[in-house]
């Protein structure tokens, strides 16, 4: 693996675009002071991802494009490619030639790309990682490097050695990974917190809910309760209604039977008649049997008065009964009618209680599709920010190309002019040099 190529464009004193070729074997740069030679080193340094200013002789990290001249303008961009041979396979990926792209803005953005593919600066440490070349490395030790080498603590020397020896990408995992385990517990504390949170608020929730569930049932047993109130009352006047018309019938039946008294009596009393008739035809003869017989006839007589009172008492006890029987039947409508009531009323309840859970479902559904509706305007939202952030890549990719066009077409169309001049110089010169062959021939023939 070595150094291909390094293509600079804007960098420091590299205005225009330059390309450098390296070769199998020793490269050397030569030049005087001042040439810019230094400015090579530090394109590869800052290339493979240097974050210091300092380490690339300036103050600030926008000191590295190039800022332009009396007689040159400044640029808005830096760009570094560096093309690496990956023929070994050393590098983890499956190119044979590896292009680290860097570029810069003067508004401060930067983009990094491997192969012309975007990418982040972590992607590059990681990929030239204990390679040796990084901007840690010991491939690049600029002046005065090795003394702090030898004079520094052995930790610094350690760096480099772990560099060398390939296991800074694995020191670099577990460094991130305890980092990741780290936020992972911060962030387990802080749900714990949450929880704890949630845990306190539950325990009011909690008592209002099951005082809620708690009046639900009372109300449901209140509500049973109250309908078998009313269900025994109806029971037990039907009951009372039953045992009334039981009296009612028996009452019937001793005035049938006492009717049944009073036919027999009237024929008694009809055929007494009779028989008295029959007395009276008879005359003297019977005067002595009359006596008996109307002695018998008065007793018949009183008993008559007698089952007369006694009717009139069991009319008045029917009267009586009746007024009770429509006493109880006026009750037992009333009873009737709160027993419709109270059906009715139920019948409402459950009917409110019916729409309440109707609604209740209703909202729950609703809360449900707008969550639903949140989530997906939260997903398009943020596929409409990404959509953005690659446009804005793109637009500054795009910039950033247009840029260098343009001061390629200006670099070509400087080059122009200097060729049609050299040419214009070429051909008076020619014309001149033409002139004075033939004038020397004419001197010569002369």
């Amino acid at each position: 693996m070595y150094f291909k190529r390094i293509d600079m464009h804007g960098f420091k004193s590299f205005a225009e675009p330059v390309s450098i070729e390296f070769h199998e074997g020793i490269t050397c740069i030569v030049g005087p002071n001042g040439s810019g030679k230094s400015n090579i080193s530090d394109a590869i340094r800052w290339v493979l991802g240097e974050q210091s200013p300092k380490m690339l002789r300036g103050g600030k990290m926008e000191e590295v494009i190039f800022a332009g001249t009396a007689s040159r303008k400044s640029r808005g961009m830096a760009e570094v490619t560096l093309v690496i041979d990956n023929s070994t396979g050393i590098l983890p990926i499956d190119y044979a030639e590896v292009a680290i792209t860097r570029r810069m803005y003067r508004s401060g953005e930067s983009e990094y790309s491997i192969n012309n593919n975007q990418c982040r600066l972590r992607d590059i440490r990681e990929l030239i990682m204990d390679t040796g070349i990084g901007v840690d490395g010991y491939s690049l030790i600029g002046q005065g490097k090795i003394a702090d080498i030898v004079s520094n603590k052995p930790e610094s020397r350690r760096e480099i050695f772990e560099e060398a020896a390939g296991i800074v990408k694995y020191r670099t995992k577990k460094a991130e990974s305890e980092r990741k385990l780290e936020a992972s517990n911060a962030n387990l504390e802080r749900v714990n917190d949450i929880i704890v949170e949630i845990e306190s608020r539950i325990g009011g929730l909690k008592e209002d809910s099951a005082k809620a569930s708690e009046y639900l049932i009372l109300r449901d047993k209140y509500k049973e309760l109250e309908i078998n109130v009313t269900l025994k009352n109806i029971e037990n006047i039907e009951l009372k209604n039953e045992y009334i018309k039981d009296d009612l019938s028996e009452l019937v039946s001793q005035i049938d039977d006492i009717k049944e008294d009073k036919s027999s009596i009237d024929s008694d009393i009809i055929e007494n008649r009779n028989r008295n008739e029959e007395l009276g035809l008879l005359g003297n003869e019977t005067r002595d049997k009359l006596l008996l017989s109307v002695e018998k006839i008065n007793s018949l007589v009183n008993q008559n008065q007698l089952n007369r009172e006694k009717l009139s008492t069991i009319d008045k006890d029917m009267e009586r009964l009746k007024e009770e029987i429509s006493v109880i039947e006026a009750k037992m409508d009333k009873e009737t009618e709160n027993a419709k009531e109270q059906y009715i009323s139920k019948r409402g309840i459950d009917e409110e209680l019916a729409g309440l859970q109707a609604d209740l479902s209703d909202k729950i559904k609703k809360y449900t599709e707008i969550t639903a509706a949140l989530s997906a305007d939260a997903e398009e939202i943020d596929g409409q920010k990404n959509k953005l952030y690659e446009l804005h890549s793109t637009i500054s990719s795009k910039n950033s190309e247009i840029n260098s066009l343009l001061s390629l077409q200006s670099t070509l169309d400087r080059r122009k002019d200097q060729i049609l001049s050299e040419k214009e110089t070429a051909d008076v010169t020619g014309h001149e040099l033409s002139e004075r062959y033939d004038y020397a021939l004419k001197e010569q023939y002369l």
